[in-house]
């Protein structure tokens, strides 16, 4: 395999400068295009969820360290439970949502936060107040399960659901610079190509290695030589 010269490829890729800012720009382009005039918007809904154990005593409130360890185990199972097709069916026939349960459930994102009770329940949908009503919908049930599988009642609602305002897939200024690093990464990737097959020979010193012979002269480029000389009366 052919060894690749980095002092060449640079200056292979500062002679090609004008290539590459035209890529950056058709990619922003296309992108911009895709993001403002064909990609639907999306909106955000969250609620959290804390699974709390409490003891009440005559003296003081205290945390029972049982009860703790038992809740940090069950998050795991309860954020199966919240996509479960119990929980999504019925989720679908009290809003009477014109949704199949594998599409509501790729709607929804559940996570916990590392080594505590607390699990965030996330709705997208294109419609601001069905996100709402949904992730609402979706702790309502999942509080009524849990009572009925366990028979217990250790989930409480921490911050309750809202209406969402701003679009959660439509940040330009993010966006731009995303479609800018792919534009990088996409303009660099083919002019490395056009450079490692490009065989033609551009210096002296490529003629010399190829061919392992001194070179006694070289004929100046005289366009690069008058141009030279311009520059410098202007100078003057």
């Amino acid at each position: 395999m052919e060894e690749i010269n980095l002092k060449e490829l640079l200056d292979y890729y500062k002679s090609k400068i004008l290539y590459i800012a035209i890529i950056i720009f058709v990619t922003l382009a296309i992108g911009l295009v895709y993001k403002v005039g064909i990609e639907h918007p999306k909106y955000e809904s969250k609620t959290t969820l804390i699974l709390a154990g409490f003891n009440l005593n005559n003296e003081e409130q205290s945390i029972d360290n049982n009860e703790l360890t038992i809740n940090q185990k069950l998050v795991t199972t309860y954020q199966e439970i919240i996509k479960s097709e119990k929980v999504l069916s019925q989720v679908i026939k009290e809003l009477r949502l014109d949704y199949e349960i594998s599409t509501l459930a790729s709607h929804v994102s559940v996570s916990s936060v590392t080594d505590t009770e607390v699990i965030r329940i996330t709705v997208s949908d294109e419609d601001p107040k069905k996100a709402y009503k949904i992730v609402s919908k979706i702790a309502e049930v999942f509080s009524d399960e849990v009572k009925d599988i366990y028979n217990v009642s250790n989930v409480s609602v921490l911050d309750a659901a809202r209406v969402p305002k701003v679009k959660s897939n439509m940040s330009i200024l993010k966006s731009s610079v995303l479609f800018i690093a792919i534009g990088l990464v996409v303009a660099f990737g083919i002019i490395t190509v056009i450079y490692y097959f490009d065989t033609s020979i551009k210096t002296v010193e490529q003629l010399e290695d190829k061919f392992d012979v001194p070179v006694l002269g070289a004929i100046p480029n005289y366009n690069t030589t008058r141009s030279a000389k311009k520059s410098r009366k202007v100078r003057k």
